[in-house]
């Protein structure tokens, strides 16, 4: 089964979103930037959602340091209940392949678009 990881801090989502994801994918959550670094260099998925803001560190921090350590070789979406937030323009400037609305988008739609980022 293809695997893709999902770090986010809040648990509810980190619950919904692994159930609905995992009816196709293999999901390994994290819950902090930290934790989430090294299980995508343990487990090497194919996608990352990524939150923008949890503790420890920071989406951004940690997409950053996923191109330091030479493992950003995955598309990457973020999530954020901020979408006019500055940092989802930084986290493209990144390099990141689409944002999550998470409070806008329901669990079908985030699986539409993992599924739409993947074939790219």
């Amino acid at each position: 089964m293809t695997k893709i990881a999902l770090i986010d801090d809040e648990p509810t989502f980190l619950d919904i979103y692994s159930r609905v994801l995992g009816k196709k994918y293999q999901v390994l959550t994290a819950f902090d930037g930290e934790s989430g670094l090294e299980l995508i260099e343990k487990e090497k998925p194919v996608l990352a959602l990524v939150d923008i803001h949890m503790p420890k560190m920071d989406g951004l921090a940690m997409i950053k340091e996923m191109q330091n350590r030479g493992i950003m070789n995955m598309p990457v979406i973020v999530l954020t209940n901020f979408v006019e937030d500055e940092k989802v323009a930084q986290a493209i400037e990144l390099g990141v392949k689409d944002y999550i609305a998470k409070e806008k988008t329901t669990a079908k739609e985030i699986l539409a678009k993992v599924e739409a980022v993947l074939k790219k």
